[in-house]
């Protein structure tokens, strides 16, 4: 049964390579132009390569570095995601705020151990993104059991299948492994020749494949094999290439790859770059340009020369102090015998390689993914440049949060609450049963943000405004949620928000308060009114009025 699942496995993966050889092509394509540390979709790099040797110009590479170092820098700083259910009702509840910031803390811890690799794994994972529109990065248990684990993995050794609705679900991945690490590995599943060769050239490499797939697609008529793994959706199948042999079956309980894709088209599994595919043309070009325009600068500072053969025995010695003996007659003018050949203006060159430079500047987003000075800018200004650089970014940071980060850190939480890296006990009963989301924190939702604490700012100068004309005014504003929604807008923490119940507690002991003194002001005022009458009367009485 194993080998003959082997074999199948085999087979659907040899297609799935074999249909993305052109897409191979077009990232090695662009990789010659864009990436070269990465142009090995089709050949091969060794370490003393040099990889830049066939380029002229550097600007599309540091464009692509430039454009690639923006998700960390701007997506990736400080507390950056928060766990949440996506139910306005339940996150607002403070008890749930505040198990879920806990959630959030904990998880964070987790990521960001050193161990974990996760901010070099994404780094990786960022360029691809970026050079080719598509990465591949998987979240693992540490072999020690102790820590989460996030690798980023070469696209070129990744082929994947998407399913009804668009998602990838089956990925294979290539690999070599020597057969010593094979044969410790797989101790006793290996075959004799990996037995053999780890005694006799343990450095010998064999073909290895990772598969994860859905349970069902592989076991889905076996009965029993279903019932072993019926608490787990996917399975992680380690098949020897060569020898067409299962060495490994495991559940799990979540696809750990994510494969981030930028842009899409319809039924095909792999993403696009519109950064790179839109300006590939720009980088094609702007390479030719600057290699002209070198040669062209050459010739303008070491200008060709001409000269008449019979007169110069030896080629003209042009360098500083030099010499050139020539058979010249004593009428004859020597720069009718030799002249410099002017060769055109550089200028025109560096100004049509400005424009390309410009050209490529656009397709990567340079002169949009930086937030607006708003200091010396009115309220409105502020407002407006923010609008503006939303709709600048959004093109680039929203695919990002829905189709790379927001997988990643599922894949991860659903499997550290697997593995029991949560303390449940704390709880509340109104989150258990709900799903979670992650709610990030990116240049995009701080100028949401800050436009909700503009708008109060605003609201509240109209509000005195119109106050001084009717004090109804502020009476039609739910002042209090104003306020407290302006305050989330500033990035608060949820703990300096007071739990419903202990508000209305204190809200009432306030009114009690409030009542006992105007009681307590009414009955001082019953006095002083009784005491003046009293006074009043003796007073009459001693005139002799009353």
């Amino acid at each position: 049964m194993s080998d003959s699942v082997a074999r199948e496995l085999c087979r659907i993966g040899g297609s799935l390579f074999s249909k993305k050889l052109p897409w191979d092509s077009l990232c090695q394509d662009i990789a010659d132009n864009y990436y070269p540390m990465r142009s090995d979709f089709t050949r091969e790099l060794a370490l003393g390569d040099d990889f830049t040797t066939n380029l002229m110009e550097s600007y599309p590479v540091q464009a692509r570095e430039t454009l690639g170092n923006a998700p960390s820098a701007m997506l990736r700083q400080g507390d950056w995601f928060d766990i949440k259910t996506g139910r306005e009702e339940i996150d607002e509840d403070p008890s749930a705020a505040r198990w879920l910031e806990y959630a959030t803390k904990r998880y964070r811890r987790l990521v960001y151990d050193r161990r974990a690799k996760f901010t070099a794994s994404t780094i990786e994972t960022d360029h691809d993104w970026v050079a080719f529109g598509n990465g591949v990065i998987s979240t693992e248990e540490s072999p020690t059991r102790d820590h989460m684990l996030f690798r980023a993995w070469h696209p070129r050794d990744c082929a994947w299948m998407i399913n009804d609705v668009g998602i990838v679900d089956h990925l294979q991945r290539k690999m070599k492994k020597t057969a010593r690490n094979l044969n410790k590995l797989f101790k006793g599943k290996v075959h004799s020749d990996i037995e053999q060769a780890a005694k006799l050239e343990p450095a010998k490499e064999f073909n290895l494949r990772h598969v994860v797939l859905p349970t069902d697609e592989v076991y889905g008529d076996d009965k029993t094999m279903r019932r072993k793994y019926a608490k787990f959706p996917y399975l992680s199948i380690y098949i020897d290439i060569d020898h067409e042999m299962m060495l490994g079956v495991a559940g799990l309980p979540v696809f750990n790859y994510t494969v981030p894709r930028w842009r899409t088209l319809s039924n095909i599994p792999q993403g696009f770059s519109p950064a790179t595919i839109n300006s590939l043309p720009d980088a094609r070009m702007i390479q030719q340009m600057a290699r002209i325009i070198l040669e062209q600068g050459e010739k303008a500072v070491d200008p060709p020369t001409v000269a008449k053969g019979d007169m110069f025995r030896d080629a003209v010695n042009m360098y500083a102090g030099g010499m050139t003996y020539v058979d010249i007659e004593s009428d004859d003018d020597i720069r009718k015998l030799f002249q410099t050949i002017e060769t055109g203006n550089v200028s025109i060159g560096i100004e049509l390689k400005k424009d390309v430079r410009e050209l490529l500047a656009e397709a990567f987003l340079l002169n949009k993914l930086f937030l607006p000075d708003t200091r010396e800018m009115t309220a409105y200004e502020t407002q407006q440049r923010m609008a503006e650089f939303r709709r600048a970014a959004l093109p680039f940071f929203g695919p990002i949060e829905t189709e790379y980060h927001l997988p990643l850190l599922d894949n991860g939480f659903q499997l550290a609450l697997h593995n029991q890296m949560f303390d449940y006990g704390e709880m509340p009963d109104i989150l258990k049963g709900e799903e979670v989301t992650f709610i990030f924190e990116s240049p995009l939702n701080t100028a949401e943000g800050r436009s909700v604490v503009q708008s109060f700012q605003e609201s509240i100068q109209i509000i005195a405004a119109g106050a001084q004309y009717d004090q109804s005014i502020p009476q039609s504003m739910d002042l209090n949620k104003m306020t407290t929604d302006a305050i989330k807008g500033t990035g608060a923490p949820a703990d300096w928000f007071k739990n419903e119940k202990v508000v209305a507690e204190g809200k009432a002991q306030q009114d009690q308060i409030d009542g006992l003194t105007q009681a307590a002001s009414a009955l001082n005022d019953g006095s002083m009114v009784a005491k003046n009458v009293a006074d009043a009367s003796v007073a009459l009485q001693q005139a002799g009025l009353q």
